[in-house]
């Protein structure tokens, strides 16, 4: 895959925002390659000014996980306003014709009608008090029985030192790919020394949902 370059104007642009402790957020509507490309730029320069270099592979990590559950969420309440899921209150259907259907490409093109139905994800890297906030937003909220499913996940997570560990003892046939993100991020934060307690995904219930990660900075 070929690297995307990234603009002088960008660079700057970034490095004086962490300098002035300004938000930086990044809006997508699939996982789009520069996207990436400028969050991981933007993440490193921020772990840079604080000595914690360290931790970028496993945070990057977490936050390509939770940007992938929001894209496809996405795309998955596209799925269902088309059709092509036939049955959206069989979890198990529903698991098996997302798979059959989200391909890599097929991917693009529903961030191309996702964003014709401002169903958008944003990306926030927020640094506050020598901690860094990392909040991944998207336009559909979560219902709750939903919302209690992933508490439930990010709990028996955490008791886990690596996600096949946590598969092996807790198989979900239902996860639609969220279930697996969702573990994958609370087992990645565990291994640097972040408790679960500091991931933490909540819904207004009408329109948004929040993912959000608080990371300190300070040795």
């Amino acid at each position: 895959m070929q690297t995307v370059s990234l603009n002088q104007n960008f660079q700057r642009s970034v490095i004086t925002a962490i300098k002035n402790s300004d938000d930086l957020v990044f809006i997508t509507y699939s996982a789009l390659e520069d996207t990436e490309e400028k969050i991981k730029f933007s993440l490193m320069k921020i772990l840079e000014r604080f000595h914690r270099q360290e931790i970028f592979t496993p945070i990057l990590s977490c936050i390509k996980e939770l940007m992938a559950n929001a894209t496809k969420a996405n795309a998955k309440k596209i799925l269902i306003d088309e059709g092509k899921i036939t049955n959206p209150d069989d979890p198990v259907q529903v698991v098996k014709q997302i798979r059959s259907i989200l391909n890599e490409d097929a991917l693009l093109e529903y961030g191309i009608k996702a964003k014709s139905k401002h169903l958008s994800t944003r990306i926030y890297l927020k640094v506050q008090n020598k901690n860094l906030i990392i909040e991944v937003i998207n336009n559909l909220p979560l219902s709750d029985k939903e919302l209690k499913k992933i508490t439930r996940k990010i709990e028996q997570s955490s008791k886990y030192d690596n996600i096949a560990e946590f598969y092996m003892e807790n198989p979900d046939p239902e996860a639609e790919g969220m279930g697996l993100g969702i573990s994958m991020v609370v087992v990645l934060l565990k291994n640097i020394d972040i408790p679960h307690d500091n991931f933490v995904i909540t819904t207004d219930g009408r329109e948004k949902t929040y993912a959000k990660i608080l990371i300190p900075l300070s040795v």
